[in-house]
Formats: C-alpha cells, structure tokens, sequence
C-alpha cells in the first residue's frame, strides 16, 4: 500500500511589498512550480481572511483569540505526499523567499495525517476554517495525539453537519525551529456555509469535550478562510500550463464507438464549395472568428493578442492582449467581447478602452484548464465550456486517447455565481443560444456530436442529442441566426483514434509518449456544416484542395462566411451568395 505523508506549510506575507502583488504570485509562478514537484498527490492554498478574530469558543486557560500578539498568518499551503516525508522539501523552501517573510512547515507522518470527504453531506464545501492547535507544555506527545484522534475530531464528526474533515496531528518540532509559528496539530473543516460550520463547533457533542479541550490545549485559533485553490489532484496539476510542460499521465478508459458514417470517408460536401479569399493577419493561429456590429472580424491568436480586421481591405489592429491563449469569443450586445483563454479562464474586453476584466477562472477552487467557448443570453447569463479538465489547450491530443469524458459546460450568472450545468462530456467545445433562449445547443467535439440543453419549458434541465455520430471533429459554432448555425469542423473522423477507444493501455500510453510530430494527423480540409435547432444539415461545405485546413471557427455576415484555423496564419472568406439557398441535405 502506497504511503502518504502530509506537511502544511504556514505563511507571512511580505510586508514590503503590496499584499495583491503577493497573492498574485502566491497563485501564479509559485503554485505554478509547487503542483507539478514529484511526489504531490494533492496541493491546496487556503489564504486567511485578515479580519477573522477567531471562530472557536472561548475557553478557560485556551486562547481562541486571533490578534497582532500571535502573529497574525496570511495563509497555509496543504500537501499531501507521496511516500515519507522529507520529499523535496529543499525545492520547496527555494521559491518562499520571493513572496513569503517567513514560512513554517508543519509535517505528519503517514499515521497521523487523515484527509476525509464524508458523505453524509450532500452540500459542498462553501465555507471552511483552518484550526491551529498548540498543545500545552506539561502534556505528553501521546496524550496530546490521542486527544486530537480520539476525542476532538469523532466530535466533528458526529455532528453530521461537515461536509469536510482534515486533520494532521504534526511531528515534535526540532529545538532550532521553536518559535510562536509552531502548532502541534491542524484541522481543516468544511461545510456548505458559515452558519453550518459554527453550528458545529458549539454543537452539545462538541461542547461535551470542553473540559478535555482546555487540559489539552494551549491555543486553539480557528482562521477563517477567504478562499481556497486546490492546484493538484490525484497526482495531477489543475492549473493550466504557461510554459512547455511534460505531458501528464494517460489513464485510458475503454469505450466503443459506433462506426463512422459513410460521409466521413468523402472529401466533398453536398454542396458545391463556394469562392474563397484568404484574409491574412499578422498572427498565429486564430481559434475562433466573429463579426462585430460594423462587420469587423475579430480572432485571438497564439501570445494573446485580439485582432479587429476589415474584411474587404484588409486592415488590421490589436484591440487587446490577454496574455495568455485566446480561444472562443463572443460580442456583446454592448460591444464589448467574451474570450475564453485557455490559461487565463473566462475574459471580458472592452475594446474601446482596453479594460480587460476576468469573469471565470476557478470553479468550485479549482483553475478553469481549458475554457473553450462562450456564449451570453440576453438577460446576462453567460454559458461556457471546458474542453477538458485533465489536458491543456498545448496537450489537448491526450483526451482524445484517453476517451474518458472529462469537458463540462457552465453558467454564470450576473450576479458572478458560477455552476456546473453538465459534466463528463467528451470534450465540449463551441456553444450558443437558441433562438427563444429556452436552451443551449453545444458540440462535444469527441462525442460527434452536437446537443441541447434545455434552460427552460417543461423539459428544462434535460440534455438531447440533435445531431449524434457526425462524419467529423465539430468545433465552435457560430451564432444563431433565423433558426440556422454553423459549425466548424475540424477533420473526418480518424478509425484509428476511435479503435483506440477499445485498445490496451498500454498502446495508447505508448502513442501518447511518441514525439508530437509523429502523432497520427488529420485529414488536411476545408469543412463547416449549417445546422437548424433540430440537427439538420441545411448545407455542407467541404473542400481537400483549399490552401486553408483544420477549421476551428466560423461566422457568417452579409453573405459571407468566415472561418479560423488553429493552426493557419490567416482567416478565409467563403463567399455564400454563389450558392443556393439551405434546404436539406
């Protein structure tokens, strides 16, 4: 059976420096490199709020009191570890100096750390503190252990109103390191609101072990926390790359897939491929294209930057910089636009003064890792996806090998509540509105399909399937028009990526590990297919000798259609007024 150990680490701000600029780098560079050290199984930052003054009850001879006279701490990092502890503790301490004035590390063997989800609660964690317990010093080491063990925590527990119960009973510091930042033993206790939670610290249960608490302890200072990032899962970093990483670990699920239609293995579409125009511009890799109300296309591409451009001219500007991946976008009825970035999460940008605003970058305390697509109904919800929760935008081939369903689909409210709507998709991609807004029609771009999800009527709540074992990879979508939209198709379906689905493990491990370029590759085409809100095909564009493949994105205007490629250096124009009208095909 495989040991796990625990440390924790407590930690001072700088105080020469703003307490943004530290946070900003506590949850940038610094987790950046502390989820993906070896040997992490589960990362976690928890930053205090600095206006708690303690949530435990007053206790004869126990200071429950947070004040300036004990330190007041910024935070602590929670690590559980693979194998004994020390691990690469050196590591760690390398990177505190450049946002931390002091840090102390608190360490369980691996008897004495338990990290607990119950399920008795339904709820999720909505609130948590994190207590810090320092034994007195007449007590004995075992004495103290089996108090935490044995008395304090099955009172939690017995509550039945924590969703959440972690605790650490930590090893005797050394001589050298004594200081008013040692504690003995640390909880971390969730549940799904504030009320809840001091509900059950003065429960009866718990006020039944008062008594043992005072003879036990010295100090028991119960921080209330303002925000928790869980940043490693399992082994697995959450957060998004911002530079070249190694790829993760394939953990594949078997699957079968129905075979493809005969469609997929023909490179013309129904319909006659119309004139087409190459728009150059002067980036790398647009994902995903839209009109503005002046019919101006705008793209993000690789370094950030988000290109205005005249289609018929040709002119170009940079309206804004992410900083990260631009991948879908979306105007505003006020003309200001969504992007979903790919390491940065759900943005918003006013084009006219630059003002870049993050809307979505954690859900439920974890990193958004590859926000996809985004879509907003008229009363200001916003509905978005991830791709996938397991790969980044860079390694987006791993989910596919992988064929375990990890893409969700979100709604953001105006007030900025956030909810999972849909998870376990097989990699969810572009999304857009109804033309009632009483459902949302989005793609799985590895389910081959395209599905609606229905926000109200008598079926609200539901999911369908509208378009279901599609010739090929759909992408974005374009936004409905007169009951019509569009979406991008990237490349016809692979039979060796969906035999995959029923291969060992081991081959598609060993696919994964092979250098990039010699990966299995697409079809090289042009394709994108009209749909109405049933899931008909009205029209089906699709060309092998255009210059332009791999399209990821496509928008219609004035009778034209524009369409991205991920991997071009340019837009293409397709002019819709040599074709004739939709039927259906």
């Amino acid at each position: 059976m495989q040991r796990l150990s625990a440390s924790s680490m407590v930690f001072w701000l700088r105080d020469n420096h703003p307490r943004e600029q530290g946070l900003k780098y506590l949850l940038g560079s610094h987790a950046q490199v502390m989820a993906r050290l070896k040997g992490i199984q589960e990362y976690r930052q928890h930053h205090f709020d600095l206006n708690s003054k303690g949530l435990w009850p007053t206790l004869q001879g126990v200071n429950t009191t947070i004040d300036e006279s004990y330190y007041r701490i910024d935070g602590i990092e929670e690590f559980l570890l693979k194998g004994a502890y020390p691990f690469k503790l050196k590591q760690m301490k390398a990177y505190e100096s450049h946002v931390f004035k002091e840090t102390y590390h608190c360490i369980a063997s691996d008897k004495d750390n338990h990290w607990l989800q119950y399920s008795n609660s339904s709820n999720k964690v909505g609130f948590r503190t994190v207590v810090l317990i320092r034994r007195k010093a007449d007590i004995a080491i075992s004495d103290f252990e089996n108090f935490i063990k044995n008395i304090l925590v099955p009172a939690l527990v017995k509550t039945q109103l924590l969703s959440e119960v972690r605790y650490q009973v930590l090893l005797p510091e050394r001589e050298e390191t004594k200081s008013i930042g040692n504690y003995h033993a640390l909880l971390v206790l969730g549940a799904c609101d504030r009320n809840k939670l001091q509900q059950s610290i003065i429960s009866p249960g718990l006020a039944a072990t008062w008594n043992a608490q005072s003879l036990h302890c010295e100090a028991i200072l119960a921080h209330s926390v303002y925000q928790t990032y869980i940043f490693t899962i399992d082994g697995r970093p959450s957060l998004p790359q911002v530079k070249p990483e190694q790829k993760p670990r394939l953990e594949p699920v078997k699957r079968e897939l129905p075979p493809a239609p005969a469609r997929a293995s023909l490179k013309k579409g129904t319909t006659p491929f119309p004139p087409s125009r190459l728009i150059p511009i002067s980036g790398y890799g647009p994902e995903d294209v839209v009109v503005d109300a002046e019919g101006r296309l705008l793209c993000g591409v690789k370094g950030g930057r988000i290109l205005r451009i005249d289609p018929e001219h040709g002119s170009e500007e940079t309206v804004g910089n992410t900083g990260g991946r631009p991948l879908g976008l979306e105007v505003l009825p006020d003309g200001r636009l969504l992007i979903c970035d790919a390491h940065k999460g759900l943005l918003r940008l006013d084009i006219e003064t630059g003002k870049l605003e993050t809307l979505v970058q954690y859900v439920d305390h974890l990193p958004l890792r590859f926000c996809s697509n985004a879509s907003a109904a008229s009363d200001g919800t916003i509905w978005f996806t991830e791709s996938t929760n397991r790969y980044d935008f860079e390694q987006y081939m791993g989910a596919l090998y992988e064929h375990r369903p990890s893409g969700r689909l979100f709604r953001r409210d105006p007030d900025g509540r956030v909810e999972v709507i849909l998870d376990q998709l097989h990699f969810a991609n572009g999304v857009t509105i109804s033309g009632d807004q009483s459902a949302i029609l989005f793609a799985e771009t590895d389910g081959y399909r395209l599905n609606r999800y229905w926000i109200r009527g008598p079926h609200a709540g539901k999911r369908e399937i509208i378009a279901g074992n599609l010739p090929g990879f759909p992408d974005n979508v374009s936004r409905l028009q007169d009951g019509k939209f569009w979406v991008a198709m990237v490349t016809p379906r692979n039979k060796l990526l969906d035999s995959l689905g029923k291969a060992p493990t081991f081959i598609r491990q060993l696919i994964w590990r092979i250098p990039d370029r010699w990966q299995p590759a697409g079809v090289r085409t042009t394709w994108a297919m009209l749909f109405d809100e049933n899931g008909n095909v009205l029209l089906d564009l699709q060309d092998t000798l255009s210059n332009y493949h791999g399209v990821t994105g496509v928008a219609e205007y004035n009778g034209f259609l524009y369409l991205a490629g991920v991997e071009e250096e340019a837009l293409l124009s397709l002019d819709l007024r040599a074709i004739d009208k939709p039927t259906l095909v």
